[in-house]
Protein backbone atom coordinates (compact mmCIF):
# COMPACT_ATOMS: atom_id res chain seq x y z
CA UNK A 1 0.00 0.00 0.00
CA UNK A 2 1.29 3.42 -1.19
CA UNK A 3 1.81 5.97 2.15
CA UNK A 4 -0.93 8.15 1.03
CA UNK A 5 -1.27 12.02 1.99
CA UNK A 6 -3.78 13.80 3.46
CA UNK A 7 -5.10 16.96 1.58
CA UNK A 8 -4.83 20.08 3.50
CA UNK A 9 -8.56 20.43 3.50
CA UNK A 10 -9.13 16.63 4.99
CA UNK A 11 -6.09 17.46 7.72
CA UNK A 12 -8.17 20.70 8.87
CA UNK A 13 -11.16 18.68 9.10
CA UNK A 14 -9.62 16.20 11.12
CA UNK A 15 -8.45 18.47 13.35
CA UNK A 16 -12.04 20.33 14.11
CA UNK A 17 -13.17 17.45 14.74
CA UNK A 18 -10.52 16.47 17.68
CA UNK A 19 -11.63 19.53 18.90
CA UNK A 20 -15.07 18.90 19.12
CA UNK A 21 -14.10 15.07 20.37
CA UNK A 22 -12.36 17.10 22.97
CA UNK A 23 -15.20 19.93 24.18
CA UNK A 24 -17.79 16.47 23.88
CA UNK A 25 -15.53 14.97 26.57
CA UNK A 26 -15.14 18.01 28.58
CA UNK A 27 -18.81 18.73 28.57
CA UNK A 28 -19.82 15.43 29.32
CA UNK A 29 -17.44 14.93 32.30
CA UNK A 30 -18.46 18.33 33.71
CA UNK A 31 -22.01 17.20 33.57
CA UNK A 32 -21.72 13.75 35.21
CA UNK A 33 -20.18 15.19 38.18
CA UNK A 34 -22.48 18.37 38.65
CA UNK A 35 -25.20 15.39 38.50
CA UNK A 36 -23.25 13.39 40.82
CA UNK A 37 -22.75 15.52 42.99
CA UNK A 38 -26.49 16.60 43.06
CA UNK A 39 -26.78 13.31 45.30
CA UNK A 40 -23.90 14.34 47.85
CA UNK A 41 -25.44 15.65 51.36
CA UNK A 42 -25.20 19.09 51.43
CA UNK A 43 -24.53 21.49 54.56
CA UNK A 44 -27.12 23.89 53.37
CA UNK A 45 -29.77 23.24 50.98
CA UNK A 46 -27.96 25.87 48.75
CA UNK A 47 -24.78 24.91 49.02
CA UNK A 48 -22.58 22.20 46.91
CA UNK A 49 -18.83 21.99 46.19
CA UNK A 50 -18.97 22.37 42.81
CA UNK A 51 -16.85 19.68 41.72
CA UNK A 52 -17.80 20.23 37.60
CA UNK A 53 -15.68 23.32 37.94
CA UNK A 54 -12.95 21.14 37.91
CA UNK A 55 -13.02 20.94 34.05
CA UNK A 56 -13.76 24.44 33.93
CA UNK A 57 -10.61 25.53 35.88
CA UNK A 58 -8.40 23.57 33.65
CA UNK A 59 -9.82 24.24 30.68
CA UNK A 60 -9.30 28.24 32.36
CA UNK A 61 -5.41 27.76 33.40
CA UNK A 62 -5.00 26.07 29.77
CA UNK A 63 -6.14 29.13 28.20
CA UNK A 64 -9.24 27.71 26.60
CA UNK A 65 -12.01 30.14 28.15
CA UNK A 66 -13.97 29.30 24.81
CA UNK A 67 -14.48 25.73 25.54
CA UNK A 68 -14.57 26.79 29.58
CA UNK A 69 -17.75 28.87 28.54
CA UNK A 70 -19.65 26.07 26.53
CA UNK A 71 -18.93 23.64 29.33
CA UNK A 72 -20.56 26.15 31.59
CA UNK A 73 -23.50 26.11 29.61
CA UNK A 74 -23.37 22.83 28.87
CA UNK A 75 -23.38 21.44 32.37
CA UNK A 76 -25.75 24.23 33.80
CA UNK A 77 -28.71 23.01 31.31
CA UNK A 78 -27.90 19.44 30.57
CA UNK A 79 -27.67 19.30 34.95
CA UNK A 80 -30.44 21.00 35.12
CA UNK A 81 -32.82 18.72 33.08
CA UNK A 82 -31.06 15.79 34.62
CA UNK A 83 -31.35 16.89 38.54
CA UNK A 84 -35.01 18.10 37.42
CA UNK A 85 -33.82 21.66 38.22
CA UNK A 86 -33.86 23.51 34.45
CA UNK A 87 -36.92 25.87 34.74
CA UNK A 88 -36.13 26.33 38.42
CA UNK A 89 -34.58 29.43 40.12
CA UNK A 90 -31.83 27.21 40.48
CA UNK A 91 -30.69 27.25 36.40
CA UNK A 92 -30.94 30.83 36.36
CA UNK A 93 -28.49 30.95 40.05
CA UNK A 94 -25.94 28.71 38.76
CA UNK A 95 -25.52 30.26 34.94
CA UNK A 96 -25.25 33.74 36.65
CA UNK A 97 -22.55 32.76 39.37
CA UNK A 98 -20.77 30.59 36.69
CA UNK A 99 -20.21 33.19 33.76
CA UNK A 100 -19.38 36.05 36.64
CA UNK A 101 -16.69 33.27 38.25
CA UNK A 102 -16.03 32.75 34.36
CA UNK A 103 -15.42 36.16 34.13
CA UNK A 104 -13.76 37.02 37.15
CA UNK A 105 -11.10 34.19 36.55
CA UNK A 106 -10.51 35.02 32.98
CA UNK A 107 -9.23 38.67 34.37
CA UNK A 108 -7.33 37.19 37.16
CA UNK A 109 -5.49 35.06 34.58
CA UNK A 110 -4.46 37.36 32.20
CA UNK A 111 -3.76 39.94 34.55
CA UNK A 112 0.05 40.45 35.02
CA UNK A 113 -0.25 39.75 39.05
CA UNK A 114 0.62 36.15 38.80
CA UNK A 115 -1.89 33.47 40.82
CA UNK A 116 -2.15 30.29 41.73
CA UNK A 117 -4.59 27.46 40.77
CA UNK A 118 -5.68 27.58 44.16
CA UNK A 119 -5.84 31.17 44.15
CA UNK A 120 -7.66 31.45 41.03
CA UNK A 121 -10.32 29.12 41.97
CA UNK A 122 -10.36 30.74 45.41
CA UNK A 123 -11.64 34.02 43.58
CA UNK A 124 -13.94 32.01 41.17
CA UNK A 125 -15.81 30.48 44.09
CA UNK A 126 -16.05 33.78 45.75
CA UNK A 127 -17.58 35.50 43.13
CA UNK A 128 -19.90 32.93 41.66
CA UNK A 129 -21.49 32.80 45.34
CA UNK A 130 -21.45 36.47 45.75
CA UNK A 131 -23.76 36.98 42.14
CA UNK A 132 -25.33 34.70 43.04
CA UNK A 133 -26.60 36.52 46.54
CA UNK A 134 -27.03 39.43 44.17
CA UNK A 135 -29.40 37.73 41.87
CA UNK A 136 -31.57 36.07 44.64
CA UNK A 137 -32.21 39.56 45.88
CA UNK A 138 -32.57 41.31 42.98
CA UNK A 139 -35.28 38.13 42.03
CA UNK A 140 -36.51 35.93 44.43
CA UNK A 141 -35.78 37.67 47.99
CA UNK A 142 -36.98 41.95 48.26
CA UNK A 143 -35.21 42.18 51.66
CA UNK A 144 -31.29 43.53 52.18
CA UNK A 145 -31.45 40.61 55.24
CA UNK A 146 -30.37 38.21 52.69
CA UNK A 147 -26.95 39.62 53.05
CA UNK A 148 -26.80 38.27 56.34
CA UNK A 149 -25.42 35.48 54.51
CA UNK A 150 -22.63 36.76 52.91
CA UNK A 151 -19.95 36.17 55.55
CA UNK A 152 -20.78 32.44 55.36
CA UNK A 153 -20.87 32.58 51.47
CA UNK A 154 -17.44 34.42 51.57
CA UNK A 155 -16.27 32.10 54.05
CA UNK A 156 -17.48 28.75 52.17
CA UNK A 157 -16.20 30.01 48.79
CA UNK A 158 -12.59 30.21 49.83
CA UNK A 159 -13.03 26.78 51.53
CA UNK A 160 -14.35 25.33 47.90
CA UNK A 161 -11.79 27.28 45.62
CA UNK A 162 -9.04 26.09 48.28
CA UNK A 163 -10.65 22.03 47.21
CA UNK A 164 -11.38 22.65 43.87
CA UNK A 165 -8.21 24.09 43.21
CA UNK A 166 -6.29 21.80 44.94
CA UNK A 167 -7.98 19.24 42.84
CA UNK A 168 -7.81 20.64 39.63
CA UNK A 169 -3.64 21.19 40.56
CA UNK A 170 -3.58 17.62 41.11
CA UNK A 171 -5.08 16.67 37.65
CA UNK A 172 -2.94 19.20 35.73
CA UNK A 173 0.31 18.21 37.38
CA UNK A 174 -0.70 14.62 36.08
CA UNK A 175 -1.69 15.89 32.78
CA UNK A 176 2.08 17.33 32.67
CA UNK A 177 3.47 14.53 33.69
CA UNK A 178 2.23 12.21 31.22
CA UNK A 179 3.29 14.55 28.01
Amino acid sequence: MKNKIIPEEQHKLDLSHLRLIHLAFFTAFAITIYVVESFIPKPFPFMKLGLANIVVLLLLVSNNVRYALIVIIGKTVAGGFFSGLFLSPTTLLSISGSLCSLGIMTLFIKSKIRFSMIGISILGAVSHNLAQIAIVRLILIKENTIFYLTPLLIFMGIVTGIIIGYIAKLFMDRINEDK
